[in-house]
């Protein structure tokens, strides 16, 4: 037979996890689109990793780049639409909100808002980790949240959720998706305009920041 204590602390625990899957983390800050600061830091983080895969350097020689993860939500926050409205194969839906990405050493969560089943507006956090082998990507899985609630075994329902927000999706925006989800790897090869190529190597994690590691190759034989 449950006790009255035994009752009590149940309700506490349901009302406590009620309260946790509605708060968000204070990483998850969308700016406004047209935030004049945030613009101006994403347009710089834009620019800066075209110029540096565009850079002529010696074959084989090794280079690293580090982008912070403000920069990056910068970026999703103010230039992400505009990028996307010029991609012929990309469209953001509506029933998404534009991610957020935090750095750790141990993994990257991203947080997105989805619109549930109810029609309610729900904060969805996915932790991954990013690993390279066999000049492939791969997006490992790790975790999910409500809000600031760990949900341990709701990685499969989180990922079906997402899913059932977007649309079929091709070319650069449906791989990308499917590695976020742990579905498909990427290949680790960026191909530039000029018929070079950047070839990732590693991915590290730093706190607040990810350093990626590559080579740029020649243009290959015709």
């Amino acid at each position: 037979m449950i006790g009255a204590g035994s009752v009590c602390l149940l309700l506490l625990l349901i009302i406590t996890a009620w309260i946790m899957a509605g708060w968000s983390p204070g990483w998850f800050d969308p700016l406004a689109e047209d935030d004049g600061p945030g613009g101006q830091l994403g347009e710089q983080v834009e620019f800066r990793l075209a110029e540096e895969l565009q850079k002529i350097r010696p074959p084989g020689n090794i280079w690293r780049l580090r982008i912070t993860d403000d920069a990056i939500n910068a970026w999703l926050s103010t230039r992400m639409r505009p990028w996307m409205s010029h991609q012929p194969d990309v469209t953001w839906p509506e029933s998404l909100s534009r991610p957020q990405v935090r750095f750790r050493p141990n993994g990257i969560d991203v947080g997105i808002r989805v619109e549930d089943l109810y029609g309610e507006d729900r904060l969805v956090i996915l932790t991954f980790h990013p690993s390279i082998d066999d000049s492939r990507i791969r997006l490992q899985p790790q975790g999910v949240s409500l809000g600031m609630l760990p949900i341990p075994f709701g990685l499969a329902a989180a990922k079906a959720q997402i899913r059932q927000s977007l649309p079929e999706l091709e070319g650069l925006a449906g791989s990308l998706i499917n590695a976020a989800l742990g579905d498909e790897t990427m290949e680790a090869l960026i191909p530039l305009v000029d018929d070079r190529r950047v070839q990732l190597k590693r991915i590290e994690l730093d706190r607040g920041a990810v350093i990626l590691e590559a080579s740029t190759l020649p243009s290959a034989p015709s």
